[in-house]
C-alpha cells in the first residue's frame, strides 16, 4: 500500500509541474519607412514586448522591402540601336544587440530588358518595381532592449547599382528610384504557471486517491 501511495503522490506532481503553456507567440508590424534612394538614415519603428508577467524566451525579426521607379534610355546615334537598363538596390540592417546577420539581407532589382530604340530617340519606362525580404534572424538572451511600454529602431540604408547599355554609339541612360522598408516582430514567450479547471479537477482526484490509499494502508 505504500507502493500505491508513491505511485498517487508521483501523479499528482506530475500533473501539477507539466501543466504549464509555453510557446505562446506575439506578433507585431513595424512602421515602414520610405524615400528616395539612397535611404542613409532611416530607422523602422517597432513595438517594445509590454505583456506583463510574461517570459520572453525568443525575438524574431523579418524584413522586407522595395523599390519603384523608372529608367530613361536615349539612342543620340544616327542609326536605330537596342539597349536595356537595371536598377539594384541592396538594403542592409544597422547592428542590433542579441542579433546577428550578413548584409546587405535582400537585394531587388527591376530591369527596362532589352529595348529596339529608334535613331535619336528617348524612351521611359515608368512604374517599375521589385520586392525582397529575408530575416535578421533570432535572439534568445539580450530581451532589455525590446522590452518595455515604447519602440525600439531598426536601422535601415540601401545601395544603388544603375547598370545600362545599348548595341550602338551614343547611347544615354539615367535612373529614378524610391525605396520602401519595413519589419515583423515575432516575440516568443510564457505565461505563468496556471493550473487550468481540468488539471485543477485531476488535482483534486490525485487527493482524494492519496486520501483512499493512506485509509487503506492504515487498516
Amino acid at each position: 500500500m505504500k507502493r500505491l501511495s508513491r505511485y498517487c503522490l508521483a501523479a499528482l506532481l506530475v500533473l501539477i509541474f507539466t501543466d504549464a503553456a509555453s510557446g505562446l507567440t506575439l506578433v507585431v508590424n513595424c512602421a515602414p519607412v520610405s524615400g528616395p534612394t539612397e535611404l542613409a538614415s532611416a530607422a523602422i519603428l517597432c513595438p517594445q514586448f509590454n505583456l506583463l508577467g510574461q517570459t520572453l524566451s525568443n525575438i524574431s525579426i523579418a524584413v522586407s522591402g522595395g523599390i519603384t521607379g523608372s529608367i530613361t534610355l536615349t539612342n543620340g546615334d544616327n542609326a536605330p540601336q537596342t539597349g536595356s537598363g537595371t536598377t539594384t538596390t541592396g538594403f542592409s540592417f544597422g547592428a542590433l544587440t542579441g542579433f546577428t546577420f550578413v548584409n546587405p539581407i535582400f537585394s531587388p532589382s527591376f530591369t527596362t530588358g532589352v529595348q529596339p530604340i529608334a535613331a535619336g530617340q528617348t524612351i521611359t519606362f515608368s512604374g517599375l518595381s521589385a520586392t525582397g525580404n529575408g530575416s535578421l534572424g533570432s535572439d534568445t538572451t539580450s530581451f532589455a532592449p525590446y522590452t518595455g511600454a515604447g519602440n525600439f529602431t531598426i536601422p535601415v540604408s540601401t545601395s544603388t547599382f544603375f547598370s545600362a547599355g545599348g548595341t550602338g554609339g551614343a547611347f544615354m541612360a539615367s535612373q529614378s528610384s524610391q525605396a520602401n522598408a519595413t519589419a515583423v516582430v515575432t516575440y516568443t514567450y510564457a505565461p505563468p504557471a496556471v493550473p487550468e479547471p481540468v488539471t485543477l479537477s485531476l488535482v483534486g482526484f490525485g487527493f482524494v486517491g492519496l486520501g483512499l490509499a493512506a485509509h487503506k494502508f492504515r487498516k
